[in-house]
């Protein structure tokens, strides 16, 4: 068979030696059907799903605690879409292609921006894998249909969000992709899913889980993977006191350990444009890339093309730098208000994008201006530019009008308080003039002032003769006081893993299936490439990797 990717070159941060553990190193032995690792979006998943099967399931978790479950949950035409009717239904093979070429539209022709624009030509080579895109496309909406059904005995309820207004943002399509599950208020939610997902982590997933007898083993992190000929039969994993225990696991092994955002090191090495642009790191503990290298030390093999999610939300300080080291930080200390399409400038007070354009097309420019940073600058009347903007995902300002409600948007007393926190620790900045506030971002004085008086003329105008801003996101600055702040990118995960066919089967060298070991989540590659995120389908991320959780567990059953 044709050799579809090259071994892990020597020098590679990948090939690290496979350890050797002694046998009288390992205590104990558990059998079992089905072996999940790694307790997050992908485990749980595929946990409820072979609980649902009768599979005999175990598992095993690296941390104390199931991972963060993500609220964003991307699906085509699922029930609550199509509930819905109309304006939440996609197109399948429209998303597809968007999907296929994502990150290789030739972003830099300057169109009208009218909403009916659409990227006239395509450049790249598809260097993702468009099978796997199918398989979340047609799959996604009865994957979600599933988990909806398994939780409504809790009172959650899977809502459509489909509130997109014009279905663009700025030039670029937008898709009502994204649903959600809701939590009972009695039950701790809508905001503890929103904010926090605590609730739904714990008194839900875990609890579906135990009522179908699938079993939880924590601090128990995966070391190897065991295989006979070219199978892979079970793991060795460590206990918490240290020790280690083989698991055998006749159906198949399935690593949802996620990606290698933890490690810092090792993202600037693999992912340099990430860490370039990033001044604020949000991660998953653990998650240093020990799944991944546990599937090459079995015979698989890694994506050659980087992938990060990378939100334009990384606050910053006046005169900060992107790049290592880059802080740590939590939902809290990111700026969510920094998706807004206000004007914003370098560090030379100059605009250098059309700012109405998803995250990446406005972090990648970043790695060119100087300190791989920019500055946001709004006025006294920011909040009904924000009602203009409307942008969706999880930048949404504005309440979203859907029905039934799905609670998308803070609303302008949520967004002011985090706005005077920002400025209380000593972020946004604040003054009556546009001098004072350009002194406080250290931006030179003259410049910014002449670059917003020519923004406010083009705004007049309804005109961007720079960079083809929409009309209704080009909005004047005039009306004191004015803010500013410094911002680069937010990096939440990285997405480049293990190659995976559509089963979601590892693939060793020469494009085989290694039987009975599987891979789902940021662990598994293929579905992105060369790209920060596709932020206008939005939860395609958690959507694949649920949907393809599930696939998993179904095709080492035999259910497919």
């Amino acid at each position: 068979m044709h050799t579809t990717t090259k071994p892990i070159d020597a020098g590679s941060p990948w090939n690290v030696p496979e350890p050797e553990i002694q046998l009288s190193s390992i205590t104990d032995t558990i059998e079992t059907e089905i072996l999940i690792c790694g307790a997050g979006n992908a485990g749980m998943m595929a946990a409820i799903s072979a609980g649902r099967l009768g599979a005999k399931t175990l598992v095993i978790e690296k941390n104390k605690r199931v991972g963060f479950i993500k609220p964003y949950m991307g699906a085509v035409n699922s029930k609550a879409q199509r509930a819905v009717g109309e304006k939440a239904m996609i197109d399948k093979e429209e998303i597809i292609k968007e999907l296929v070429n994502y990150g290789n539209k030739c972003r830099n022709e300057n169109p009208s921006f009218s909403p009916d624009y659409k990227p006239s030509r395509y450049v790249g080579s598809n260097k993702v894998d468009e099978k796997l895109i199918r398989v979340w496309a047609e799959e996604s909406g009865a994957a979600f249909d599933f988990l909806a059904d398994e939780l409504s005995e809790y009172g959650i309820k899977h809502v459509s969000e489909y509130d997109i207004g014009d279905g663009h943002h700025g030039g670029f399509k937008a898709y009502p992709t994204q649903t959600k599950l809701v939590v009972p208020f009695l039950k701790g939610g809508p905001m503890a899913i929103i904010h926090a997902g605590i609730y739904v982590e714990e008194r839900f997933f875990v609890k579906k889980i135990k009522s179908l007898g699938v079993r939880c083993m924590f601090n128990t992190p995966l070391i190897k993977v065991i295989k006979e000929g070219n199978r892979a039969v079970g793991v060795i994993a460590r206990k918490k006191n240290g020790g280690y225990i083989r698991i055998n696991a006749s159906k198949g092994v399935l690593i949802c350990t996620g990606g290698y955002v933890a490690d810092a090191g090792l993202v600037a090495e693999v992912n340099p444009e990430a860490t370039a642009i990033s001044v604020l790191h949000y991660i998953q503990e653990g998650t240093v890339g020990d799944g991944i290298r546990a599937g090459i030390w079995a015979g698989g093999t890694k994506d050659k093309y980087p992938s990060a999610m990378v939100f334009d939300r990384g606050i910053a300080r006046p005169g900060e730098k992107a790049d290592l080291p880059i802080r740590r930080g939590g939902s809290f200390d990111s700026f969510f208000f920094g998706s807004q399409p206000f004007m914003k400038v370098n560090m030379d007070g100059k605009r250098f994008c059309n700012e109405s354009v998803p995250y990446d097309v406005i972090l990648n420019p970043l790695q060119n201006q100087k300190n791989g940073v920019a500055c946001m600058i709004w006025d006294a009347n920011y909040w009904k530019q924000v009602e203009s903007f409307h942008t969706i995902g999880c930048s949404r300002m504005v309440p979203s009008k859907s029905r039934p409600r799905t609670y998308e948007g803070m609303g302008r007393f949520m967004n002011s308080g985090m706005l005077l926190m920002m400025r209380m620790k000593g972020y946004i900045k604040k003054a009556r003039t546009l001098e004072g506030l350009a002194k406080k971002l250290r931006l030179p004085e003259e410049e910014f002032r002449a670059t917003v008086e020519r923004y406010n003329r083009m705004a007049a105008q309804g005109v961007d003769e720079d960079f083809g801003k929409q009309a209704k996101d080009l909005l004047p600055l005039g009306r004191p006081p004015y803010f500013g702040v410094t911002y680069g990118g937010w990096l939440l995960t990285t997405m480049d893993g293990l190659r995976i066919n559509e089963d979601m089967q590892v693939m060793d060298a020469q494009g085989n299936a290694i039987g009975g070991l599987y891979a789902a989540g940021d662990v598994a590659g293929g579905f992105f490439a060369d790209n920060f995120y596709p932020e206008l389908v939005v939860g395609v991320a958690v959507g694949k990797t649920m949907t393809f959780a599930r696939h998993a567990v179904l095709h080492m059953t035999g259910a497919i």
